[in-house]
């Protein structure tokens, strides 16, 4: 059966992306009407084959590629998806279109053909993704009953993960933040273990997502939740692209198909190990120990007031993610939930006792507390001793 086609997500992003185009493009909105006289085709025979630097050239097709894949999602009807593809295109090319024509009475931007050129590539590869996403998406083993909308850890580990990927939480909206945050696509740099700890954390998210929502609900919040953080990415201070979570978002659908044809413990175990390897390369990397241990610091905290409170938002949210993950996934394989608490803080404990033989890092009870704060707050939020299990059978 087609699903059913999002009459609120999909305008909204539309809106947002649009949004996103024109500022970027036109910016500083300096509009000059009397730059040329002779009216539209006058206009049009300004424009050249004039060739920006590769940064710009990127930029181009980078922009419209949201702009392809969303006007794909919103007109894809399940037929004649190639007509669907084809207005999606002339869509984009005539948007650049206009946007180029534009720029012409804006002293500091220079239209160009070439960039017409790449916005229109840009919008096709976008609805070549729309494609990917709606085609592949249908593939995912779906719960055969309502999302559990009353699963609150689930609920927390998506608003931890997000508040990590939008921390420091200061807006700054300008042209050359957009270009800052695109920067490390220009020339990118992937790296293995970075791609595969960030899909880790992805399928976590999204395991949590489908948990909560109905079957195509889940979809439609993946996709707003993948939209939201890379719109952090662009809008707010600290922020830019990172290849290789590009990488792991463009892996995720796939790997959604094949963990989600396991049936639910291998599933929530194999994500378990996934995550926990994650967070042990994460406290320990580069593995480096030495002869002598240091110190076990058994005053809570007191690294932080000798320091004045130098909190790191990023680093504290990042934190309990993962350990209210790791609970959750516990609680999730029919484990019962003090149980989980008890084995995620013992982990954090024997983690911190290793960094004591590690150069450079100091030990403390500080991170089990955290943990098992973190814990009791999933336990006072999910207080039944045995939750219903969603089939993906």
């Amino acid at each position: 059966m087609k699903p059913a086609r999002s009459k609120t997500l999909i305008p909204w992003l539309l809106l947002i992306v649009v949004a996103l185009i024109a500022y970027g493009s036109l910016y500083p909105f300096n509009f000059k009407p009397d730059t040329i006289s002779g009216g539209l085709l006058a206009a049009l025979h300004e424009l050249s084959w004039a060739r920006a630097g590769r940064g710009d050239r990127v930029s181009n097709v980078l922009l419209y590629i949201p702009l392809g894949f969303c006007l794909f999602l919103w007109f894809e009807s399940g037929r004649q998806r190639l007509l669907v593809a084809l207005l999606v295109v002339a869509l984009g090319a005539s948007l650049s279109l206009v946007i180029e024509v534009a720029q012409i009475f804006i002293s500091p931007r220079v239209p160009s053909l070439t960039d017409l050129t790449l916005n229109t590539l840009g919008t096709l590869a976008g609805t070549a993704a729309g494609f990917a996403w709606r085609f592949i998406s249908r593939l995912i083993p779906m719960p055969t009953v309502g999302g559990n909308r009353d699963d609150r850890s689930a609920l927390v580990v998506i608003l931890l993960w997000m508040g990590w990927r939008f921390a420091p939480f200061v807006p700054q909206i300008s042209l050359a933040k957009i270009k800052l945050a695109l920067g490390p696509l220009f020339a990118p740099h992937f790296e293995v273990a970075a791609t595969l700890g960030y899909l880790a954390c992805w399928l976590v998210v999204a395991q949590a997502g489908l948990t909560l929502a109905s079957r195509q609900g889940g979809i439609e919040t993946l996709l707003g939740l993948i939209a939201a953080a890379l719109v952090g990415r662009l809008l707010l201070a600290g922020q830019v692209f990172v290849p290789s979570e590009l990488l792991a978002l463009l892996l995720l659908l796939p790997a959604l198909v094949v963990v989600n044809r396991l049936s639910a413990l291998p599933r929530r175990l194999m994500m378990f190990s996934a995550v926990g390897a994650v967070f042990l390369f994460e406290r320990l990397a580069p593995f480096i120990f030495t002869g002598s241990p240091g110190e076990f610091d058994l005053w809570p905290f007191l690294g932080w007031i000798e320091t004045g409170m130098p909190i790191d938002p990023r680093g504290l949210l990042a934190f309990l993610f993962f350990c209210c993950a790791l609970i959750w996934l516990l609680k999730e394989a029919g484990i019962p939930m003090d149980f989980a608490v008890a084995a995620v803080v013992g982990g954090v404990l024997v983690v911190e006792l290793l960094q004591m033989w590690q150069p450079h890092q100091s030990a403390s009870i500080t991170d089990p507390l955290l943990a098992l704060g973190a814990g009791l707050v999933l336990r006072v939020l999910d207080p039944a001793p045995q939750r219903r299990h969603l089939s993906f059978k």
